[in-house]
């Protein structure tokens, strides 16, 4: 890896993470919070992924779920593999269907929230939360949200490689 990849990769990561912790000095309601940081961390991974490579989307993939479980985001320490493996199938599909737009646009996002929404029904069963508000939270935010906002990611990182390419 050269330097000027490898320098790109690093600014990358920063500005992912963040981009992770404005929800730390920006008080948003947490549904927007969700969909808002949620879309912008899709995107990074994406355009991480475009503009440095594979490995260093993976790594960025493996550092979103550490760095929200320390700010609070994620509430079982348990479901950080949970979402180390949604990112990672979501980066991994974005680079086996890169040559098709929309199986890329459509497929990956579907796929991470499948893959998380049943990975989070098992923790959360193998755990036993007694309380349904906080079985349904969860179940919540790894599913749905997941699937909007990796595609709205997608959507956004598809313009900003469109403006970075016409500079």
């Amino acid at each position: 890896m050269n330097n000027r990849r490898l320098a790109r990769g690093a600014m990358l990561i920063a500005l992912a993470l963040a981009l992770q912790a404005v929800r730390l000095v920006l008080p948003l309601p947490q549904p927007v919070s969700t969909f808002v940081i949620g879309s912008l961390v899709h995107m990074m991974l994406v355009l991480t992924w475009k503009l440095s490579g594979l490995g260093t989307a993976l790594l960025l993939a493996l550092l979103l779920p550490l760095t929200a479980y320390l700010q609070g985001q994620v509430l079982l320490p348990l479901l950080i593999p949970v979402i180390w493996a949604g990112n990672v199938l979501f980066v991994v599909m974005l680079q086996l269907f890169s040559a098709n737009h929309r199986l890329a646009l459509f497929l990956p996002p579907l796929a991470k929230a499948v893959l998380m929404g049943v990975a989070a029904w098992c923790v959360v069963n193998i755990v036993a939360l007694p309380n349904p508000a906080l079985r349904k939270t969860i179940m919540f935010g790894m599913s749905v949200p997941q699937l909007v906002t990796a595609f709205i990611g997608i959507w956004l990182a598809r313009q900003v490689f469109l403006r970075i390419r016409k500079l």
